[in-house]
């Protein structure tokens, strides 16, 4: 399938408000991201959004690489790309996917894929130890053949996610189960520490590899969260991690996120759900970590609620950078971004149509802010858009 128009007019705009963003700076305002439908076009609500698109195809097809692109690239020509929001392909086989190149085949149930093998703590040292990461291993070898598939596509037109490799301990949970990970730190601390090291060597060198393929083509990278940088960079996690005291978090989890950091130019903080917040104050200490993004979960308070701002002007204040969807709440952007500091600030956003979007875009964007009655505003809105369909009837 070729691409009728390019998917973003103003990408080279985009990407070098990203590149000083990752510093900490600001060319001309502050960045955004946003989707929003094209004129005349419309983004499905609830289940009917598989229709349109499936962000799960190729979990449940794995091989299917031409027909995952297609349908990327045909929804992205019904979509506006707006802001810093770099379109991107994500090969998407589930969470934790480095879980399959050591053995385990992902199942696809309930919109997601679930990586698990009954493994005991004396068999799981040799499982990992004997995993070879070449073209012989077919989870290895369908990850570098999608990417390169995906970045010979994308090349200038759209860039590339790294898939989601996953967490060192979340990894390791597919094999033992969270019961035998706590039992083992507590009786035979050095397995957990050893298989930390092998997966974490492992899980760098299938990193390092598909880094260097979209590099390749791409000229720049993405990952599952959709973030652009022309250098290396890639979302690290620890779900696990709620599980643990802040003793076993330093103990089994800190020096990898460390190791990891340190492995690349840029490095996002995934920090997932309320029982992980006891740990954010450590992994505020830790320089190589440029940002964090934060996940209430299910249940809870949502991104755009001010529950969250202390923690979020801790952040800013510890020289980090804070990465939020505000999906549910557009009304309360122009708060973000006044009461934050922008320049360490990017959030993301769906607007289910452009008179939505225009009219709750902050106003450095263009937008209104959130200002005036929505209603009126969007009657004008549908009302131009006539006059100027009437008059334009080619």
């Amino acid at each position: 399938m070729k691409l009728l128009n390019k998917l973003k007019e103003d990408i080279i705009e985009a990407k070098e408000r990203m590149e000083a963003w990752w510093d900490h700076e600001i060319i001309d305002r502050p960045c955004i991201g946003f989707w929003v439908p094209k004129e005349g076009k419309k983004i499905p609500k609830g289940d009917a959004i598989l229709e349109f698109f499936d962000p799960w195809f190729l979990a449940k097809n794995w091989d299917n690489f031409d027909h995952a692109i297609n349908e990327f690239e045909k929804i992205s020509q019904t979509l506006e790309f707006g802001g810093e929001n770099i379109p991107r392909f994500f090969p998407n086989y589930g969470p934790c996917v480095m879980a399959a190149i050591f053995g385990i085949n992902p199942v696809y149930q309930s919109r997601t894929a679930w990586f698990h093998m009954k493994t005991s703590p004396a068999e799981i040292i040799p499982l990992l130890e004997n995993v070879k990461i070449n073209m012989n291993n077919p989870w290895y070898a369908r990850l570098k053949k999608v990417t390169e598939f995906a970045a010979k596509r994308g090349n200038t037109d759209y860039c590339i996610a790294i898939t989601d490799i996953g967490g060192v301990l979340d990894i390791l949970s597919a094999f033992l189960g969270p019961t035998n990970i706590i039992l083992t730190m507590k009786r035979n601390p050095e397995i957990i520490n050893t298989c930390r090291a092998i997966i974490l060597e492992k899980l760098l060198k299938v990193y390092d590899d598909l880094l260097a393929i979209i590099l390749h083509y791409c000229k720049g990278v993405s990952s599952w969260m959709p973030l652009w940088s022309s250098k290396s960079w890639y979302p690290i996690q620890c779900d696990f991690s709620a599980m643990l005291n802040p003793k076993w978090f330093k103990n089994f989890v800190v020096p990898d996120i460390i190791k990891q950091a340190e492995h690349m130019e840029y490095a996002i903080y995934h920090l997932d759900g309320p029982l992980a917040l006891e740990h954010l104050d450590t992994l505020l200490k830790i320089d190589s970590i440029t940002g964090i993004q934060w996940v209430p979960g299910a249940g809870n308070e949502p991104c755009a609620s001010d529950t969250w701002m202390p923690f979020y002007k801790k952040i800013q204040g510890a020289g980090k950078s804070i990465v939020i969807d505000l999906f549910d709440r557009p009304e309360r952007l122009e708060h973000f971004y006044k009461i934050l500091n922008p320049k360490y600030l990017i959030t993301f956003n769906i607007f289910m149509d452009r008179a939505r979007a225009y009219f709750f875009l902050p106003e450095f964007i263009g937008g209104k802010g959130g200002k005036g009655n929505y209603r009126k505003f969007k009657k004008e809105y549908r009302n131009a858009i006539k006059i100027k369909k009437n008059s334009n009837p080619s």
